[in-house]
């Protein structure tokens, strides 16, 4: 089986563009002394996931739909010396690919690994997160596109051979997520829900939205002599038209006019 990735079509951080690529055919290659970069920051970036569609594409998740390795990026914040034989310890019966990362120490050791699965899944937000909760005591959370190994590093790549990773395990996982998922929009559903009749039965939309008619705001902003008496005549009839006149005499206590003026108005539209 062969196991597909995404690599980006020009060096550096800030390559717009990515394609999809077989992993066993160019992984070896970006090993090699002559295309490892110096700095990180001019390595080749690789992805886990690829488009099953498009050839090439901008470098962004949203243009990815399928996957069929792991990425794990694991920058060891426990600074645990030994965290690199843990792992190949915890999963010498599969395969998987382990580098190095430019920074890393003896003291502090840093690595990424790609474990390859025997099947296919579907990429999505809940795949992500499913990778990182499987991988919890080693990933990243907010890995994304990998550097490929620097020069620095090329002695610290190893290949362990092994099973493929069972994708139905991590499968289980990616469900597990979508249940979540799925049960989080349904309670935000409920609660606007809960949120809207709470509002309608207290009237709390028109409380919020009469004074949003452009007549209305224009008093409230402020008067000038000469067009009071036009102005709130306008807005009241704005309000009263609009099914605000519960609202007339709360507009009426917030302009800023003579009280003679505002109670002429009081009377008229009580």
């Amino acid at each position: 089986m062969e196991h597909f990735i995404s690599i980006s079509t020009k060096r550096g951080i800030y390559a717009p563009k990515a394609k999809k690529v077989v992993f066993e055919k160019i992984f070896p290659l970006l090993c090699e002394e002559k295309i490892a970069s110096e700095e990180k920051q001019n390595s080749i970036l690789i992805f886990n996931g690829y488009s099953s569609v498009l050839g090439s594409y901008r470098r962004l998740e949203s243009e990815i739909n399928r996957f069929s390795t792991i990425f794990l990026d694991v920058d060891n914040t426990q600074m645990n010396q030994n965290i690199i034989q843990e792992f190949k310890q915890e999963y010498r019966d599969f395969e998987f690919f382990l580098y190095e990362t430019f920074s890393s120490t003896k003291e502090h050791p840093k690595f990424r690994a790609i474990i390859l699965l025997d099947d296919e899944l579907n990429w999505n937000k809940s795949a992500k997160k499913a990778i990182f909760n499987l991988f919890r005591k080693y990933a990243d959370e907010k890995a994304s596109w990998f550097f490929s190994p620097t020069k620095n590093k090329l002695g610290t790549v190893h290949h362990n051979e092994g099973k493929l990773y069972p994708a139905s395990k991590l499968k289980e996982k990616i469900e597990e997520e979508e249940r979540r998922e799925r049960m989080k929009r349904t309670n935000q559903i409920i609660k606007q829900f809960q949120i809207n009749t709470w509002m309608k039965n207290n009237n709390i939309e028109k409380k919020l939205s009469w004074r949003n008619l452009p007549s209305v705001k224009h008093c409230l902003d402020g008067l000038v002599v000469g067009e009071r008496d036009s102005s709130i005549n306008s807005a009241c009839y704005a309000l009263l038209k609009n099914g605000y006149k519960d609202f007339i005499h709360e507009f009426l206590s917030e302009v800023s006019c003579d009280s003679s003026i505002l109670s002429k108005f009081a009377k008229r539209y009580r």
